[in-house]
């Protein structure tokens, strides 16, 4: 421990600082399992190993940053940074699932191997595990998870995901396309957010400084949303299976960051895929252009965050982290690598 923390602090390269982090994590996750699922046979701690296996770690990463930016110790913020891990990869299961994507991690989706019923079961199993490992650290702790789970839920809840039912609403008029930035802060912040809090909690930071970290892992995490979306909109023409479910699963998108370019409803109907061509052909680079604007935006607010923390504190890293999460991200597509400079972080 005392070697990672060494070769962490003080030092504002965050790739640095996450690949110590991330191989800590990767160690601590395979140690975790048959701690917290003893009870269960030798085959699903197996599953469980697979499920937790691979990652970036980021969120989990962030739990340490703030942690040691606010004077903290990293065996203190270790454990909370396993449970946030879980939760992330319970939320995948259930994504996987009810997106019906059979790919993750370049393996198979949890569900098609475990099938439906048993995929959602664990990962309600390490939703509840993770809340409970927590809980037994504090009641602080036991509580940020908990809303952030909570959170997570409410907007995969709220997201629309039937294609005919978004399109009635939004030629109803019943749709607002304001509602993407709401799901993405639910979905994808609020667990970001949550690490960052968690990670302040960690270092005994005061209730204010708690809500700051808060701030800055909430715009940092809608900001990674953002940049993952706007992959798969420049991705969408490379290759033409399953367009028709690509496409209504990023409609709320296309509402949100096309509204000039005349997106209508018919386009979320899979027989209307040539309209669907033509259309997206034209509004790509306003999407594009919105979305870089976006991104940028919420780093900005990142950066006030981390502005107001108190001016003794090293913050150089979580200044220099934000960008980098998103390189770190992009790492697979280099089409998204910003055309100019972000705000300085």
């Amino acid at each position: 421990m005392a070697r990672v923390k060494a070769r962490c602090r003080g030092n504002p390269n965050f790739p640095v600082y996450w690949r110590a982090i991330k191989a800590r994590l990767d160690s601590e996750l395979a140690r975790w399992v048959p701690e917290f699922f003893g009870d269960l046979a030798a085959r699903y701690i197996d599953t469980l190993h697979e499920v937790l296996a691979d990652g970036k770690r980021i969120r989990g990463c962030l739990v340490c940053l703030v942690s040691d930016a606010l004077g903290g110790k990293l065996e203190d913020a270790i454990p909370r940074a396993v449970a946030i891990e879980c939760i992330q990869a319970a939320s995948l299961i259930h994504d996987d699932y009810v997106d019906e994507d059979i790919r993750r991690r370049n393996r198979p989706a949890t569900w098609t191997v475990e099938g439906p019923r048993k995929a959602v079961l664990l990962g309600d199993l390490i939703f509840a595990a993770a809340i409970a490992k927590m809980m037994k650290i504090s009641r602080w702790d036991g509580l940020a998870v908990a809303e952030a789970i909570a959170t997570m839920a409410s907007g995969a809840y709220q997201e629309s995901v039937d294609p005919l039912d978004l399109a009635k609403a939004v030629a109803e008029g019943r749709y607002r396309p304001e509602l993407y930035d709401r799901i993405i802060h639910l979905k994808t912040g609020a667990l970001f957010g949550a690490a960052a809090k968690v990670g302040a909690i960690a270092a005994g930071a005061s209730p204010a400084l708690r809500t700051l970290a808060f701030e800055w892992g909430a715009r940092v995490g809608e900001a990674y949303q953002i940049a993952d979306d706007l992959e798969e909109v420049l991705t969408l023409e490379a290759g033409p299976e399953n367009l028709p479910a690509r496409i209504s699963r990023l409609a709320p998108l296309f509402l949100c960051f096309s509204r000039e370019t005349n997106f209508q409803a018919s386009h979320l109907s899979a027989g209307r895929e040539a309209d669907f061509r033509e259309w997206f052909g034209n509004a790509k680079r306003v999407m594009e252009t919105r979305m870089r604007h976006e991104i940028a935006a919420r780093l900005d607010l990142a950066a006030r965050a981390v502005g107001d923390f108190p001016k003794p504190l090293d913050t150089r890293l979580l200044r220099a982290a934000p960008s980098a999460i998103l390189s770190l991200a992009q790492a697979d597509d280099g089409r998204l690598a910003p055309r100019t400079s972000p705000p300085s972080l």
